[in-house]
Parts: structure tokens; C-alpha cells; sequence
């Protein structure tokens, strides 16, 4: 597979970061740790999966993390609005992508760095929910153009591109909508020339054709397809910054397209120690590479319960 930008990053003790998001959040509101609520968890967690197949894996992986733990966990799958039912108490957690997350709770934030969009989320939160440690995995928006003609029109970012848009036109899959993508590129001020749809099979052959940029997403099977001598080549983003790099002393230019980390967000007091422990396993194993290779299983109609297992198995 192509190598894909902003896919891994330092992950910081689940419990630690817990208390960051609480101290984000406190400037503005206050904000208690689940770690010092010093509520135990007296009843079955549930975790709450969307409607999308992998929505649902998302959720076997972090039931089966809390459930080693010792707790009784159960999914709920096919929830319509996730976010809503978490907010409603009907759920105890829910996994998602941290750009999507912050769309739905903030919908007017422009973050997209990886750390800037965690702390977004966690400032965006009501007061009784929460958020730990974020994974190096995404499913977030990624460009595929044309090798040649990149090198042609000096594009070595996708920022790169935005002067570029009124001759191009950018064929995207859904995905790449849903992850933020083209509302991000008409943040950025890029308006094209055309936009088309297009199924995520057809994202090298499309990104050959004149004049043509692709989006889609990191964990596309079509970036199995790309490799150093592929004529297609993916767009490469502003790099994430690291967890403690000081953003008022660095001047580097943030990404375009916004970060899109699994993250789990549940209500506070409902986790203690242990459960927080145990969202390590997803946190500090779980890659871009993984989540395409599971997304691929499920594709293949493989069970997201068994598949989540596995991985669960091969990682505790």
C-alpha cells in the first residue's frame, strides 16, 4: 500500500489524556475525569454501533477491550444517530472518527490537525460526556492524482492544489464526503471546475484521466493498488503535529483535509480505572493499516463480531 500521511503518531496513556480533555474543557466549563469521578460502573455498558458496517466493527473492538476487563458489555447495532442516543443515556459509549465526531458536536469547526481536532471534540462535548486516548488509525480524506502531472504543476501538498481547482475536476467517493473532505477543500477556498461521484473501486483508474483529482479515503482498498512505480500517486497532506509540540511556537501549515482518529466518547462515571486501562489495547495498537485490512474482512462479508475478535486476540 502507498504510504499515506498523518497515519501514526505517539499515543499517550489513556488515563493521562482523559485528564486532558478534561483540562481542555475545563477553561471553559470545568470538566470531572472518569478517572476521579469515583463512580464505579454498577451496570451492563453498552456500547452503541451506527449503521455502517464499520460502525458496528469499531464497537466489537471496544466491547471486547471493556469486556476483558471484567464488565458486562453489549453492543447495540444499527443506531440511527449514535451521538443522539449517547446524549439520551440510551447508550454508554460510542466509537467514532474524531473529525465526524466534531462535525456532529460542533459543526461549525474548521480543526484539522489530529491534536487540534481531539481537543475541538472535547471542549465540543456536553458536560456529561468524555473522551480518552485517540488511535493512530483513520479513515480520513485522502487526494490521488497523477504522478506526472503533479511534478508538472508543482503540487507537493494538497494545499498546493487550491489555485489549481477552477481547471480541475475532482471525482470523490462517498467516503470521502462523510469524512469531511470537500468541505474542508471549500474551507481551504478551492471551487472545481466540475464534481462527480464515483464508486471506490474505479479511484486509480479515475485519478489517470486529464485533468482529474480523486478523493477518497485512508482506508481504501483502491491505495493497495498504488506503489512507488504506480503512475497515480496519493497528495500528500501538512504532516499532524506531535501531542507536545507547542502550537504557538510552531509555525508549519496545518493540513487541509481534517483528522479522522478512532476515538471512543462515553458518559462520565461509567468507566473506571480498569475499563479506562483497557482502551489502551485500541489506542496504542490500532492502525490505518489494520482498520483497512478489517474493512476489507467485512467487505468480504466476514462477521464485524468475529473480525473484531481476531484482532482483539492477536493484540491484548
Amino acid at each position: 500500500m502507498a504510504a499515506v500521511a498523518n497515519e501514526s503518531r505517539p499515543t499517550r496513556p489513556v488515563a493521562a489524556t482523559v485528564l486532558t480533555a478534561c483540562a481542555v474543557a475545563a477553561v471553559l466549563q470545568g470538566c470531572a475525569s472518569p478517572v476521579l469521578d469515583g463512580a464505579a460502573p454498577s451496570a451492563t455498558v453498552i456500547v452503541g454501533a451506527g449503521e455502517r458496517p464499520d460502525e458496528e466493527l469499531l464497537a466489537h473492538l471496544y466491547t471486547g477491550a471493556l469486556r476483558g476487563s471484567g464488565i458486562d458489555v453489549q453492543v447495540r447495532s444499527g443506531v440511527a444517530d449514535p451521538p443522539a442516543a449517547l446524549d439520551a443515556a440510551e447508550l454508554t459509549l460510542i466509537p467514532g472518527y474524531t473529525g465526524r465526531l466534531l462535525a456532529s458536536y460542533d459543526p461549525g469547526s474548521d480543526s484539522t490537525d489530529a491534536e487540534d481536532v481531539f481537543e475541538a471534540l472535547a471542549r465540543a462535548l456536553p458536560d456529561e460526556l468524555t473522551i480518552s486516548d485517540y488511535a493512530s488509525a483513520q479513515d480520513r480524506a485522502v487526494l490521488l492524482a497523477d504522478r506526472e502531472r503533479l511534478a508538472q504543476w508543482s503540487v507537493s501538498r494538497v494545499a498546493d492544489l487550491v489555485d489549481r481547482c477552477p481547471e480541475l475536476t475532482f471525482a470523490l467517493t462517498e467516503d470521502f464526503g462523510s469524512a469531511g473532505g470537500l468541505d474542508a477543500l471549500e474551507r481551504a477556498g478551492c471551487r472545481p471546475r466540475e464534481v462527480r461521484r464515483i464508486e471506490d473501486a474505479q479511484s486509480v483508474a479515475v485519478a489517470s484521466e486529464p485533468g482529474t483529482v480523486v478523493g477518497t479515503t485512508t482506508t481504501s482498498p483502491a491505495l493497495a493498488e498504488i506503489d512507488a512505480d504506480s503512475p497515480v500517486s496519493t497528495v500528500p497532506d501538512a504532516p499532524d503535529r506531535a501531542p507536545q509540540d507547542d502550537t504557538k511556537a510552531d509555525d508549519a501549515p496545518v493540513p487541509v483535509l481534517p483528522a479522522q482518529n478512532v476515538v471512543p466518547v462515553f458518559r462520565k462515571g461509567t468507566l473506571d480505572e480498569a475499563q479506562l486501562d483497557a482502551l489502551r489495547t485500541i489506542a496504542g495498537e490500532l492502525t490505518t493499516s489494520d482498520l483497512t485490512e478489517l474493512r476489507a474482512r467485512l467487505d468480504a462479508g466476514e462477521d464485524p463480531r468475529s473480525v473484531a475478535e481476531e484482532w482483539l486476540a492477536e493484540h491484548s
